[in-house]
């Protein structure tokens, strides 16, 4: 009997010490696993009806689409390694008369308070009409509700913004993630051959 019961012990702590490898052999494999697959594209809609998605590895896009025409919209960039919300484009649908360069008046207003006169560069011009236009000089956005755009050829967007703060904050704490946003190959100086 004495026998027998030393025999069972070592064997039940060997099968112990290897359970308790091969758990931690999966455990390692399954972190390996996850975290060669983290960095997707982001593409989310937040609850404030804000669209961030990602643009490249180290870029994000905060969008606002208009109120009446939801092609029409109100974005900023959010991009490593500072983390700052910059460079406000809008697009509005606008006559074949401009071109791309070319700047045109408009206004600004935000939440239904005094306008801003201001121009707007042309960025880019797509074949359905609509132009994507840099604001050379801008009110704060910051923390508005109600967004107006008028331009000097007739065009108006509104854009609702209530909750544009939280879109910030959420987009900076992505952009200070250590995450990738998409998907990066390697490039060759870098690949093991």
């Amino acid at each position: 009997m004495m026998y027998q019961s030393t025999t069972k012990k070592p064997l039940e702590s060997i099968y112990g010490h290897y359970r308790v490898l091969l758990l931690r052999y999966l455990t390692i494999l399954c972190l390996v696993l996850v975290s060669s697959s983290i960095n997707a594209e982001v593409n989310i809609t937040t609850i404030d009806d804000f669209s961030i998605y990602s643009t490249s590895e180290h870029d994000l896009i905060v969008n606002k689409s208009g109120l009446k025409d939801r092609t029409n919209f109100l974005a900023f960039r959010m991009d490593r390694p500072f983390c700052i919300c910059a460079n406000p484009v809008i697009s509005l649908m606008a006559s074949e008369k401009v071109e791309v360069g070319s700047r045109i008046k408009g206004q600004i207003t935000i939440d239904l308070k005094r306008p801003m006169d201001t121009l707007l560069q042309v960025l880019q011009k797509f074949e359905s009409g609509h132009v994507l236009f840099r604001p050379l000089q801008f009110p704060s956005l910051r923390s508005s509700k109600v967004v107006s755009v008028k331009t000097e050829n007739g065009t108006s967007a509104t854009f609702i913004t209530n909750g544009i703060d939280s879109a910030m904050a959420q987009s900076k704490r992505m952009c200070e993630s250590n995450f990738y946003f998409e998907a990066v190959e390697p490039k060759v100086k870098e690949m093991d051959v």
